[in-house]
């Protein structure tokens, strides 16, 4: 299966993720409250775009059943993907209301285009590719350190969070993605195959570059000055 091949050509950028500081630290109960609202900041900026490329996906779907699924993406989005940023602020005792309209940093920015690039160049399947790292990886992040996690730790609820429950980024939604890739494999060129795997592992990559952007507080060198 070609979601097998995705998946083995991103174990070792996965690895990595799994064992950066930022993740580590989620894993033992402590990250920095600097670190942990660049990455609120900064993930909600990721979502408006992730949204809006879940959008175009279900513009140039051909199914119901796709549509029905980037739908409930959307949704899902939009009105509970913010539950993360909660338990995060909470531990940082900061409002998250004061953490939405940060300015884009580097990483996102490049992480959004790149989605934006798959929306504007690609078909479905090239879509589904660039978007299926990140719930992909936390996935795999949650299943992996839930066991390794003290009762105490207060990043449980946030480690919970990502864990397989109905309504929340889980197994059935991220294989869902896997097997609409297979499908849609199976009518393109190797060719084509080729440039989803690029942007399958790019995705992967960024995934990785977010987590050291917020853990490093990695910015602009040079500011606009309005």
């Amino acid at each position: 299966m070609f979601s097998e091949q995705l998946k083995r050509d991103a174990a070792p950028i996965l690895t990595d993720i799994e064992n950066h500081p930022f993740v580590e630290g989620i894993r033992d109960g402590a990250v920095s409250r600097d670190a942990l609202m660049v990455y609120v900041e900064q993930d909600t900026r990721f979502l408006e775009a992730f949204v809006k490329v879940y959008a175009g996906a279900l513009e140039k779907s051909k199914t119901k059943k796709q549509m029905q699924f980037f739908d409930e993406q959307i949704r899902y989005t939009l009105n509970d993907e913010a539950g993360a940023h909660k338990i995060l602020c909470g531990i940082a005792d900061e409002a998250l209301e004061e953490h939405q309209n940060a300015e884009i940093r580097p990483a996102t920015y490049l992480y959004n285009e790149h989605l934006f690039n798959a929306l504007r160049t690609g078909q479905l399947i090239d879509i589904a590719a660039a978007m299926l790292p990140c719930p992909w990886t936390y996935n795999e992040i949650s299943k992996k350190i839930i066991s390794d996690s003290d009762p105490t730790n207060p990043f449980l609820p946030w480690i919970e969070f990502y864990q397989p429950e109905e309504g929340k980024v889980d197994d059935s939604m991220v294989n869902t993605l896997f097997s609409m890739i297979d499908e849609l494999a199976e009518e393109a060129s190797a060719a084509h195959l080729k440039r989803v795997e690029e942007r399958f592992l790019r995705s992967c990559e960024f995934e990785y570059d977010f987590w050291d952007q917020a853990y490093y507080q990695q910015d602009w060198k040079y500011h606009l000055q309005a």
